[in-house]
């Protein structure tokens, strides 16, 4: 993956994040407000086995981009993508110019 390819998916990515705040807190307004909802049930996955990068640690995340499951040291979880997809000096760049 090329760094402006990793650029723009981490920008979709956090657009995504922003969109999910406002959506909770437009949730959090309406029920303030008395306004009812019909929610959907998010099953939430089980992730269970060993990380698929260091094979080491208990796995707790599922990348977004590639779909390996990955423990905590292995994940940027503020991203949601396993550090097998972005490398740690391309995540230390972007932090200077957009964190």
């Amino acid at each position: 993956m090329e760094d402006e390819e990793i650029i723009e998916f981490i920008k979709e990515r956090i657009k995504k994040q922003r969109l999910e705040d406002m959506n909770k807190e437009l949730r959090e307004w309406m029920e303030e407000h008395g306004i009812k909802l019909q929610e959907e049930k998010e099953e939430e996955e089980k992730i269970e086995g060993k990380c698929e990068i260091c094979e080491i640690r208990d796995a707790k995340y599922r990348c977004i981009r590639c779909g390996k499951i990955a423990c905590m040291a292995c994940f940027w979880t503020m991203l949601g993508i396993c550090k097998e997809c972005i490398t740690e000096k391309q995540m230390k760049e972007l932090k200077e110019h957009y964190f």
